[in-house]
């Protein structure tokens, strides 16, 4: 999928761009894909494969094809549909990693959501790249280093990035040449921003932060799949205000927690869930500062809004 037109829930409504041999088809959904899909569905999202058929001639819209399957996913990125609490809400598909961007600053940086988004990118196998932009415009750029050490420590690649000076930008190309990614993150964070400097040309819409909130304006209002002039595809999400982990019982959590990794079988409980157990060899590695107790927070908070199975 190159593009999909419209909000995610108005099934009926939406459109999408299909590329094919190059070339891109506006396609629809075909009237039983429509009628069978529930909220959290196998709707068609950015990256997905899909099966359509050509309408020769074109039809409403300038519609000239119809999509009638959703091919198998090998990765998926999603969260809990806020219009629909027991479905979920896909916001891309088949992509190689996902580039979790925040704000240095406006909005300000949350190591909670980001705890949250990493474990929802694992669940659905794609690599996440912790981004941090506007670092231009932080308050005390040491502070966000030393918040960000943890994860550089567990593995993850960090990059702090800057759309208005180009600090970072020349790694974030680097990374996303030949390869398919997706940009997610809260609204306000500069994602925009930064696809229009990474790949020069596109024209998109960027908003700002409301001086009200201080949290990001939604400008983003479809989800769509970029080509990138050195290979390889970059998608660009809504941002959001809330994330709700999909997909994850209270059971496998700590299985993406990469820093719990190293006392996995160490509890004296094999069925420990590292909350209130003794003996739990992740507690005593927090307690020892060999855990971050931030991320500790993340993971109990996680815990508990997630179901038992």
């Amino acid at each position: 999928f190159g593009r999909q037109k419209g909000h995610t829930e108005l099934y009926r409504g939406a459109e999408y761009v299909v590329e094919s041999g190059g070339a891109e088809v506006s396609c629809a959904l075909r009237g039983k894909m429509r009628l069978a899909c529930e909220p959290g569905g196998a709707l068609p999202v950015v990256g997905d494969r899909v099966r359509f058929r050509s309408e020769p001639g074109g039809g409403a819209r300038g519609v000239r094809g119809l999509v009638s399957e959703v091919l198998p996913r090998r990765s998926i990125l999603a969260r809990v549909d806020p219009s629909h609490r027991s479905g979920c809400r896909v916001m891309g598909a088949n992509m190689d990693r996902c580039v979790l961007v925040f704000a240095a600053r406006e909005p300000a940086f949350n190591a909670r959501l980001l705890d949250r988004m990493l474990v929802a990118a694992e669940c659905g196998s794609m690599e996440p790249v912790i981004c941090l932009n506007k670092i231009d415009i932080a308050d005390e750029r040491a502070a966000l280093e030393r918040a960000l050490r943890p994860y550089r420590a567990m593995g993850y690649r960090v990059i702090f990035s800057s759309a208005v000076t180009g600090e970072g930008t020349l790694e974030l190309a680097d990374l996303l040449a030949k390869a398919a990614s997706i940009f997610a993150g809260p609204s306000g964070t500069g994602k925009t921003s930064l696809i229009s400097r990474v790949q020069p040309g596109l024209e998109l819409a960027i908003g700002e932060v409301s001086a009200r909130t201080g949290k990001g304006k939604h400008t983003t209002t479809h989800f769509e799949l970029h080509r990138m002039a050195a290979g390889g595809y970059l998608g660009d999400t809504p941002g959001f205000r809330e994330f709700g982990i999909w997909g994850v019982s209270k059971g496998a959590l700590a299985s993406f927690f990469r820093d719990f990794a190293p006392y996995r079988g160490e509890c004296r409980f094999a069925s420990c869930s590292h909350s209130h157990e003794p003996e739990c060899a992740v507690k005593e590695a927090v307690a020892s500062g060999a855990v971050s107790r931030e991320r500790y927070e993340s993971y109990l908070l996680i815990y508990e809004s997630v179901p038992d199975a």
